[in-house]
This record gives C-alpha cells, sequence and structure tokens, in this order.
C-alpha cells in the first residue's frame, strides 16, 4: 500500500518521534 509522499514523510516523522520517545524512556 502506497499512499504517497504525504504517507511517506508522515512515516519517517513518527519514526523520528518514536525514536525520541524510546530514548527517553531509557533514561
Amino acid at each position: 500500500h502506497n499512499g504517497g509522499p504525504e504517507l511517506a514523510a508522515a512515516c519517517e516523522v513518527w519514526k523520528e518521534i518514536k525514536f525520541e520517545f524510546d530514548t527517553i524512556d531509557t533514561l
């Protein structure tokens, strides 16, 4: 399923946000 560039960009942002949350969670 390909939602287009908007969805791809949103996924990239979400991955960065999740990474930040995972990092904070380990502190």
